[in-house]
């Protein structure tokens, strides 16, 4: 049975880590290890946190540089076979464990696996549905799988080749971080399940808006371009690389959530980034 190992950074999520920590608690999986790498909350935090005993392995409360640099210092500490990564104010669904490890045993050459996730709101009352792309090698900077952090684990020895977070991220390490596991381990070695494992939480006091992308997040998806080499957004070659992106996620979207799915999708694409790039 592998060992899964969960960092879970938080900064001030007293009202919302609990529900993450039951939800882990719910997986009934017996060979879990959970690290909470804490930015020096001021709030309850630590309090909810001695509430659930020795269910959490580690517990660490002192100022960081940023999420990355939680992130680093909780994953350092892991020991486990299985890596994953929630934020505080997020959950997994139940199973999500069971099924990510039934599928790593199953297939021995897989050293990611990743699923379908659901938006809830402040409340834990489910807003949508999200439906995971199948995994392409990436040549944009948002290029990605349409599934983040609470829907996807990966092997130790992934992360080794992973490295680190980038410390210069405040806002798209989860994007670094499944780029570099494209482009490290290739699609092939990715499995997508039709299950949901996680859901990531819209509410007022989060770190990434819900909104349209500002212009600190466009300022990190061109880092993303520069760091990866991948070719400049406004080139010819990156707009094909886009167009050819947009093709394979309506495709991916209409078979997996219906027309109806993949229109809401495009809308909210186009609200999000005031238009197609």
């Amino acid at each position: 049975m592998p060992h899964f190992s969960i960092v879970i950074p938080s900064l001030n999520q007293g009202g919302f880590i609990g529900d993450a920590l039951r939800s882990i608690a719910g997986q009934n999986y017996p060979a879990v290890e959970v690290i909470i790498r804490d930015g020096g909350s001021t709030d309850d935090t630590a309090a909810v946190v001695r509430g659930f005993g020795e269910l959490v392995t580690t517990f660490v409360s002192e100022r960081d540089n940023g999420q990355s640099d939680a992130l680093n210092k909780g994953f350092a500490q892991a020991t486990g076979d299985i890596f994953g990564w929630m934020n505080a104010d997020d959950h997994y669904l139940p199973g999500a464990f069971a099924e990510a490890a039934r599928i790593f045993e199953a297939n021995p050459e897989i050293t990611v696996v990743y699923g379908n996730w659901v938006t809830i709101d402040a409340t834990g009352t489910e807003i949508a549905k999200h439906y995971a792309l199948t995994a392409r090698r990436p040549h944009f900077s948002y290029e990605n799988l349409d599934a983040y952090n609470q829907s996807l684990f990966w092997r130790r020895s992934a992360h080794e080749r992973f490295g680190r977070f980038d410390e210069n991220l405040h806002r798209l390490m989860d994007d670094d971080l499944i780029l570099a596991l494209l482009l490290n381990e290739g699609p092939e070695r990715f499995a997508r399940t039709d299950t949901f494992l996680g859901a990531f939480r819209v509410h007022e006091s989060q770190k990434t808006p819900d909104a349209a992308i500002d212009e600190k997040h466009r300022a990190e998806q061109e880092y993303l371009d520069r760091k990866y080499r991948f070719a400049p957004a406004g080139s010819t070659r990156g707009k094909i690389y886009r167009l050819r992106y947009r093709w394979h996620q309506f495709f991916d979207s209409l078979v997996a959530g219906g027309l109806y799915y993949t229109i809401g999708k495009a809308r909210e694409g186009l609200r999000k980034r005031r238009g197609l790039w």
